[in-house]
C-alpha cells in the first residue's frame, strides 16, 4: 500500500525544509521506494493532518517568510516554534523538548551591566549540554523541537549579552522580559529579580504642551500598544491612558530632559524598567531635539509633530500617510491645548444680528473661534473693507494675526473672505438705503450665508440673507457636461443636478450620503467636469481621500472623462510630497519646511490623504479651490481632532462630503461632518445634542427632514439614496438564511459557554460581558480553533456552519459560479483555503485578503480573481479589510460565515460584489448555528444576532441611527442568556416604534431584495408583522413556540429527565433546521400544546453539562467547600493559577488570598507551584496607599510564614499596559494533564468574605479537549 508522509529537515538558513514523502513497500519482486512528492501535487496526495498544519503556518506567516520551493518549504523557527505538537508531528518535525530553560540574571541594571545566563535542565534540576540550531535543540542522541514562548525567551536572552552598550542591554532585558510575561514556570524557570522587575513598554506618545509668558514648551507623554481613539472615536484622555503613573511620568521627562536623545531604555525611581519601542525611540530624540530649539521652533513643532515625524523619519518613502499616526497620539488634553495656542487655526465666519420684519441687519461682525469658546467682534461700517485689507497684507507678509482693538484677528482665506462678504453687505445696504435697490441692474445680490446671532450672540441660524425680492427665479437643470466616456445613469444625473443648483445657489457645502456601489464617486466627477467647462476663471479641485482610495479615483477619471479635461492632476501624497517640499525657513511663516503650491493654481485636480491635509493645512489653505471633495468624510467625524480642525482652514468655493455611513458610531458623527462642509447649518454641537436624542425618535424625524427636504429656494443639503430603490437595473439580490442545528460537539461547547457565563456576568463589567460574547460567537464558529486537526471532514463536521458552507460553495460549483467567503479569524481563513483547495480540487489555492496584505496587493489579488477563467472559484476576505474601496462583481455568491452586530459592515462587503457592473443575481448566504435543545434554540446566538442586525438594519435606512449603540452587549448578551424573546421585548421598547417611524419616513417595502420561497420566517418575528397572543405568546415569553416543541415529551423541560438530558439528545425542531431538510411532521406538532418552562437558556444548559457545577454563596451565609474540595482532595496540582484584579489590593484582601490558597493546600497533596495574576498598586484604589512594591513585600512576607513551601509567581499588571483583567478564575492544572477552572464571579474576596454574595462556577476539561469556552 503507497503512503504519504511530511518529513522535516533542517535547512542552513535554521528553518526547517519540510518535504511530501511517497512511500512504496517491498514485495515478492520489488524492493521497497521512495520519491519526494512535489509541491504542486501536495493538495491530492498529502495526509490531511498535514495540510491544516500547513495552513495553520501560513496563517502564522504575517511577514511571507515561508518560501515555497519545488519540492518542500521553508518554514521559518519562529514559526515553526509556534505550532501544536499535534501540528509539528504532522508536519514530521521532532517532538517538544522535555527540558526547562533556565534563566539566571547577573550585573547592574542601573549600570546597563545586566546579564542573563542561560541553561537548560532536566526535571529536578540537572543540567544538560544542549546545543541549538534554529528550534531544534539536540542534547545526547536526541533531538527536541523548542515551543513558544521558550523559543523567543531564549533568543531575547542571548541578545542581553550580545551587546556592550550599556543602553542597549537595558533595552534587550525589557524586550527579554516583555517576552517571559507570566510565562515563568510553563518550561521556563527563572530567578527572582528576573521575576519581580516590572517592565513598561512604550510604542507611541503625545506632548504635553504649555506656555510660559509666551514661550513654548513640552515634554512627551508615553502610551502602551493598546491605546487609541475609543470605538465610538473619542480622542484618548491622556490622564487615564498613559503608561505611567503621574509621579512616574515626571520622573521620566526629569531623565528625559537631562540626556541628548538615543536612550532606548530608563529605571524609574520605583524600579519600573521602561523600554522604548525603536520606532519611538527614533521619534523621541526628534522631540528631545526640539526641546532645545527656539520658542518658534517649538511653536512649529506642536502645530504638526505628525509632519515633522513624515519628514524626519522619511516615513513617506513606503507611501503609508498613516505611519506618523500610528507613532503620535492626538489626546483630548494636546488637542485642547494646540488650538488655544494655535491662532491661526480659528474658523472665522461672517455673522449678523437680523432685524424684525426687515431684511435688513441690524449689527454684523465675526466670529472667531468655536462655541461655547467663539468670540464675536462687532464692526462698525467701513471697518470690514479696512479689515479684509490688513489681513490680506499681513498674509503677503507672513503674519499670522492682526491687532484690532483689544482683539487678535487670524490673518488667514477664511477671515479675508468673511470681511468681504461684510464688506459687500455694506456696500448692498447702502444702495438699498440710497433707494437705488428696485434697479437690479446696478447691483448682484449677496449671496454668502451668514450666522443669524440674537441678543447674547446665541446662533440661530447660518443662512443667506433674507432678499427683499419676493419671487426667487426657478432653477434649471443644465445638460451633461461635454467630455464623458460613461453613460450616466438617471440616478446620477439626478445627483449632477443637485450639486449644480447647490452651485448655482452658492450654498457652502453638500453631504453626498448613497448608499454603497451607487457611483459616488462618477457622480462628483460629472459635476466637477461641468464646473470647469464653465467657469471662465478656471481654479483646481482638493480631492481629499484615504490612501487607498486615491488610486480608485485616478482610475475612474481615466475610465469615465475625456483625458486632460479636468486638468492636470497633482499627486500631493505619499512619497510624492518631496516634489513639493521647499527647504526649512523658506515658507513665509518661517521655521520649518512647507510644500511649494505655487504649480497648483494651474492643476486641475489636487489628490492628497487626510493626513496631508492635517499636516500641511496651511499650504493647503493659501490656494483656494473651486470645490473640495472630502471622500469617506467620516474621518472628519471627530470635531476636536487636528484633522477635523485643519479642513475647517480650507478654503473651498463649495465643500463636498461622500460616505455612505454618515453616522458611523453616533448622531454626533453626522453633526462633525455636516459642520465642516456647511458651518453652523445644524447650530452649535452643543444645541445639536439637545435638539436631537438619540433616542427621540420624533427628533429624528425632524432632523432627517431638515436634511433631506428642500428649503425654500435651497436644495437639500443632503442627498440619501438606497441601492434597491434607485438600481432597477441591476439584477435580483436574494438573501438566504440557514438556520442548521449544531453538532453534538458544538452543542456541548454552546452549553459550557453558557453555563461559564452567569459567573463572568456577574462581575458587571462590560469587558467580561464583551468576553461572554465573544465566547459564544467564537463556539458558534467552532467548538474549537483550527489546530492538531487530523481528519478534514470531521473538523468541518463539527460546525453547523461549516458544514452548511461547504454543502453552499458544492451548490455555487454545479452552478459554475463564484464566492466571496468572509470570516475574519485568520487562522480560520487558511484553513478554508487549505480545505477549499482540497476538496473541490482546485489548482490555486483560494486567496485571503485580512488586514496583514497590504493595499495594493489586495487590488493586485482582486484584479486575479475578477480575470480568473476558471468558472468556480472562492475568494475569503475579512469584513473590515476586504469590505471597503474593492469592486468584485466576478463573484455572485456571497457568504458571511461570521458576522459581528453592525450590519453596515456586513452591507459594504456585500456590495463588494452588489454594485454597479454586476450582472448576474447576487445571493446571500448566511449559515446559522442553531442548539438543538427547545429552550437553548430559539435563544442561540446566531438568532439573536440577526434579529438584532434585521432591526438596526431597518432603522438605518429610514431613520439616521447609530450602526452600534452602548446597548449591543447588554441586548444581545439579555437575549442568548436569559431568553428574552426580541418580540416581547420590542414591544415594550423604542424598536417597534422606530421601525414604524421609518416605514413612513421611507418607503422600505419596495426592495429588489427577496427571500427564497422555501425559506421559512426567521426565528425571531418582526413585532410589526406578527403580534402572538395567548398560550402561543406565553410560550414564546418563556422562551420557545408551540412549533418547536418536541415530539417527545420526554425531553421536555419539565420532564424527569430534564435535568441531565444526554448531551445533543434532544430532539431535532422543524423551525430550527435547515428548510431543506424540515422534518415532515411538522403539521402534528404544531398542533401540539406548548410545553412551559420557566428555565432560562443559562440554566438550561447548566443542567445539560454533567461537569460543570454551580454554587451560589449567599451573603453572610456559610461557605460550602464542596464545589473546590471534590475535585482537589489528594490531587498533585502542577500549577495553580488565580486571576483577580483585586485580590492584592490592601492588607485584608492578602490576607484572604493566603488563607484561600491555604485551604487548597490543606486539600490537595502537592501544589507545585502557585502563580497569581493581579492589579499594581497604581490601578486599585484603596483608603490606605501602597506602592507596589509594599502590596509584593507584604504578599511575601506572609507567604513565607505559611505557604514556604510552595513557590510562588506574582505578575502585578498595570491597568494602564494592560486594559482590565476582565474575568476572575482560579485554573488547577493537575498532575495528567487535566484541568479544573473556577469562575468566581466577584473574586477570592466573595469566596472568603461572607459580606458578599457569590456566584462559583467550576468546570472540569480532560486533557484531549480544545473548547473555547475553557480558554
Amino acid at each position: 500500500m503507497v503512503t504519504t508522509k511530511f518529513i522535516a529537515t533542517q535547512h542552513e538558513s535554521g528553518g526547517e525544509t519540510i518535504a511530501l514523502l511517497l512511500e512504496q513497500p517491498g514485495g515478492l519482486f520489488r524492493r521497497a521506494s521512495s520519491v519526494m512528492v512535489p509541491v504542486a501535487d501536495w493538495t491530492r496526495v498529502a495526509p490531511e493532518a498535514g495540510q491544516a498544519a500547513l495552513a495553520l503556518a501560513r496563517a502564522l506567516d504575517a511577514d511571507e517568510q515561508i518560501c515555497e520551493e519545488a519540492e518542500g518549504m521553508v518554514i521559518p523557527p519562529q514559526i515553526v516554534a509556534q505550532l501544536d505538537e499535534a501540528d509539528a508531528f504532522a508536519l514530521g518535525l521532532p517532538p517538544a523538548t522535555p527540558l526547562t530553560l533556565q534563566l539566571n540574571s547577573g550585573g547592574s541594571l542601573a549600570e546597563g551591566t545586566i546579564k542573563v545566563d542561560t541553561k537548560w535542565v532536566r526535571r529536578g534540576g540537572l543540567p544538560v549540554r544542549a546545543d541549538i540550531a534554529g528550534a531544534r535543540l539536540r542534547e545526547g542522541g536526541r533531538v527536541g523541537r523548542i515551543p513558544e514562548p521558550i523559543f523567543s525567551v531564549f533568543q531575547s536572552a542571548l541578545a542581553v549579552n550580545a551587546t556592550d552598550d550599556a543602553d542597549q542591554r537595558r533595552a534587550a532585558f525589557a524586550e527579554l522580559r516583555s517576552k517571559l510575561g507570566d510565562s515563568i514556570g510553563t518550561g521556563i524557570e527563572a530567578d527572582g529579580f528576573l521575576e519581580r522587575v516590572r517592565i513598561a513598554y512604550a510604542a507611541n506618545f503625545s506632548l504635553n504642551a504649555k506656555t510660559d509668558h509666551g514661550r513654548f514648551d513640552f515634554d512627551p507623554v508615553l502610551f502602551s500598544r493598546n491605546a487609541g481613539e475609543s470605538a465610538e472615536g473619542d480622542l484618548v484622555n491622556e490622564e487615564e491612558a498613559s503608561l505611567l503613573t503621574p509621579q512616574e511620568n515626571l520622573h521620566f521627562q526629569r531623565r528625559f530632559r537631562g540626556q541628548d536623545g538615543g536612550r532606548r531604555s530608563y529605571l524609574l525611581s520605583d524600579g519600573t524598567l521602561l523600554f522604548l519601542d525603536p520606532m519611538l525611540g527614533k521619534a523621541l530624540d526628534i522631540v528631545r531635539a526640539k526641546q532645545v530649539g527656539t520658542s518658534q521652533e517649538k511653536r512649529e513643532f506642536l502645530r504638526s509633530p505628525q509632519r515633522v515625524l513624515r519628514e524626519e523619519l522619511k516615513l513617506d518613502a513606503a507611501g503609508d500617510d498613516e505611519a506618523a499616526d500610528r507613532l503620535f497620539i492626538e489626546t483630548q488634553q494636546f488637542s485642547e491645548r494646540v488650538s488655544g495656542i494655535e491662532v491661526w487655526q480659528k474658523p472665522v465666519l461672517p455673522w449678523i444680528k437680523p432685524k424684525p420684519n426687515s431684511w435688513l441687519p441690524e449689527g454684523f461682525g465675526l466670529r472667531i473661534g468655536e462655541p461655547p469658546d467663539a468670540r464675536h467682534v462687532e464692526l462698525a461700517p467701513g471697518e470690514a473693507e479696512t479689515i479684509a485689507s490688513e489681513v490680506e497684507t499681513a498674509i503677503d507678509a507672513g503674519k499670522e494675526a492682526i491687532a484690532w482693538r483689544d482683539e487678535s484677528i487670524p490673518a488667514t482665506p477664511a477671515t479675508l473672505q468673511a470681511a468681504r462678504a461684510i464688506a459687500d453687505l455694506e456696500r448692498e445696504i447702502s444702495l438699498e438705503v440710497e433707494g437705488r435697490a428696485s434697479d437690479r441692474t446696478e447691483r448682484e445680490s449677496v449671496e454668502i450665508f451668514f450666522l443669524q446671532v440674537g441678543e447674547n450672540f446665541e446662533q440661530l441660524d447660518y443662512a443667506r440673507l433674507p432678499r427683499p425680492d419676493k419671487e426667487v427665479q426657478d432653477f434649471k437643470a443644465p445638460g451633461l457636461p461635454k467630455g464623458l466616456k460613461s453613460e450616466p445613469k438617471p440616478h446620477q444625473v439626478e445627483a449632477f443636478a443637485w450639486f449644480a443648483e447647490a452651485w448655482e445657489r452658492r450654498m457652502p457645502g453638500v453631504l453626498l450620503a448613497d448608499d454603497m456601489g451607487l457611483g459616488k464617486t462618477f457622480q462628483a466627477l460629472i459635476f466637477l467636469l461641468w464646473l470647469r467647462s464653465r467657469s471662465p476663471q478656471q481654479k483646481p479641485v482638493l480631492i481629499i481621500a484615504p490612501t487607498g482610495l486615491l488610486r480608485n479615483w485616478q482610475t475612474e477619471l481615466s475610465q469615465h472623462i475625456e483625458a486632460e479635461l479636468l486638468g492636470p492632476v497633482v499627486e500631493a501624497f505619499g512619497d510624492n510630497l518631496r516634489n513639493f517640499r521647499l527647504e526649512a525657513g523658506s515658507d513665509i511663516r518661517g521655521g520649518t519646511s512647507r510644500l511649494d503650491v505655487s504649480e497648483w493654481n494651474d492643476a486641475g485636480i489636487v489628490l492628497t490623504t487626510y493626513e496631508t491635509m492635517r499636516d500641511y493645512h496651511m499650504s493647503f489653505a493659501r490656494i483656494p479651490f473651486a470645490a473640495i471633495v472630502y471622500d469617506e468624510i467620516q474621518k472628519l467625524k471627530n470635531p476636536a481632532s487636528q484633522m477635523t480642525r485643519a479642513a475647517k482652514a480650507l478654503n473651498g468655493t463649495i465643500q463636498i462630503a461622500m460616505t455612505g455611513t454618515p453616522v458611523e458610531n453616533r448622531l454626533q458623527d453626522l453633526w462633525s461632518i455636516t459642520d465642516t462642509v456647511y458651518p453652523g447649518f445644524l447650530g452649535s454641537s452643543r444645541e445639536f445634542e439637545n435638539s436631537f436624542p438619540a433616542n427621540d425618535l420624533q427628533c429624528l424625524g425632524e432632523l432627517q427632514h431638515r436634511l433631506i427636504e428642500r428649503d425654500k429656494e435651497l436644495p437639500p443639503f443632503m442627498l440619501r439614496r438606497m441601492k434597491d430603490e434607485i438600481l432597477t437595473g441591476l439584477p435580483e439580490k436574494r438573501a438566504r438564511k440557514y438556520p442548521v442545528e449544531m453538532p453534538a460537539a458544538q452543542a456541548q461547547a454552546y452549553d459550557l459557554v453558557l453555563a461559564r457565563a452567569r459567573a463572568l456576568r456577574e462581575s458587571g463589567e462590560q469587558g467580561a460581558m464583551l468576553k461572554v460574547l465573544h465566547m459564544l460567537r467564537g463556539t458558534s464558529l467552532h467548538p474549537s480553533p483550527p489546530r492538531g486537526i487530523s481528519n478534514i471532514d470531521d473538523y468541518i463536521g463539527q460546525s453547523a456552519r461549516l458544514k452548511k458552507t461547504f454543502e453552499i460553495l458544492e451548490e455555487v460549483k454545479q452552478r459554475g459560479e463564484k464566492a466571496l467567503l468572509f470570516c475574519e479569524d485568520l487562522e480560520m481563513q487558511a484553513f478554508l483555503a487549505m480545505a477549499i483547495q482540497e476538496r473541490f480540487a482546485l489548482e490555486r489555492r483560494p486567496m485571503c485578503i485580512s488586514g496583514q496584505v497590504a493595499g495594493h496587493k489586495r487590488q493586485e489579488m482582486v484584479t486575479t480573481f475578477q480575470s480568473s477563467p476558471a468558472s468556480f472559484d472562492v475568494l475569503i476576505l475579512s469584513p473590515k479589510a476586504g469590505g471597503v474601496g474593492l469592486t468584485i462583481t466576478a463573484a455572485n455568491n456571497v457568504i458571511h460565515l461570521s458576522r459581528w452586530w453592525n450590519p453596515a459592515v456586513e452591507d459594504q462587503a456585500t456590495d463588494r460584489a452588489y454594485r454597479i457592473g454586476q450582472t448576474r443575481p447576487v445571493t446571500i448566504h448566511i449559515p446559522m448555528a442553531v442548539h438543538p435543545d427547545v429552550v437553548i434554540g430559539p435563544s442561540s446566538f446566531d438568532q439573536r444576532l440577526d434579529a438584532l442586525m434585521e432591526r438596526k438594519r431597518l432603522l438605518s435606512r429610514g431613520l439616521l441611527m447609530p450602526p452600534e449603540s452602548d446597548r449591543d452587549v447588554e441586548d444581545l448578551l439579555s437575549d442568548v442568556l436569559d431568553g428574552r424573546p426580541a418580540e416581547s421585548r420590542d414591544q415594550s421598547s423604542s424598536f417597534a416604534a422606530a421601525a414604524q417611524a421609518a416605514t413612513d419616513i421611507d418607503d422600505l417595502h419596495h426592495s429588489a431584495s427577496t427571500r427564497e420561497p422555501d425559506e421559512p420566517a426567521p426565528q425571531v418575528a418582526n413585532p410589526a408583522i406578527e403580534d402572538p397572543t395567548g398560550e402561543e405568546e406565553i410560550a414564546r415569553t418563556l422562551g420557545f413556540s408551540s412549533e418547536s416543541t418536541p415530539s417527545d415529551p420526554g425531553h421536555g423541560p419539565n420532564s424527569a429527565s430534564a435535568a441531565e438530558p444526554a448531551l445533543g439528545g434532544t430532539s431535532r425542531s422543524q423551525s430550527q433546521s435547515d428548510p431543506e431538510d424540515a422534518a415532515p411532521n411538522g403539521a402534528e406538532r404544531s398542533n401540539r400544546r406548548p410545553i412551559l418552562s420557566v428555565r432560562s437558556p443559562v440554566e438550561t444548559a447548566e443542567a445539560r453539562v454533567p461537569f460543570v457545577q454551580r454554587v451560589v454563596f449567599e451573603q453572610y451565609g456559610q461557605r460550602d467547600w464542596t464545589i473546590f474540595e471534590q475535585y482537589v482532595r489528594n490531587a498533585r496540582i502542577d500549577r495553580l493559577e488565580i486571576q483577580d484584579p483585586y485580590c492584592c489590593a490592601d492588607e485584608q484582601a492578602r490576607s484572604r488570598l493566603i488563607n484561600f490558597i491555604g485551604r487548597f493546600e490543606q486539600l490537595a497533596s502537592e501544589i507545585a507551584a502557585v502563580q497569581i495574576v493581579t492589579f499594581d498598586a497604581d490601578s486599585v484604589q484603596t483608603r490606605d496607599p501602597e506602592s507596589t512594591r509594599d502590596q509584593r513585600e507584604d504578599l511575601e512576607n506572609r507567604w513565607k510564614r505559611m505557604l514556604a513551601s510552595v513557590p510562588l509567581h506574582l505578575a502585578q499588571k498595570s491597568r494602564r499596559s494592560v486594559g482590565d483583567l476582565h474575568d476572575r478564575f482560579v485554573r488547577a492544572r493537575l498532575e495528567k494533564g487535566d484541568t479544573v477552572i473556577w469562575d468566581l464571579g466577584r473574586g477570592i474576596d466573595g469566596v472568603m468574605n461572607a459580606r458578599w454574595s457569590c456566584v462559583v462556577n467550576a468546570f472540569y476539561e480532560g486533557s484531549t479537549s480544545g473548547s473555547r469556552a475553557m480558554n
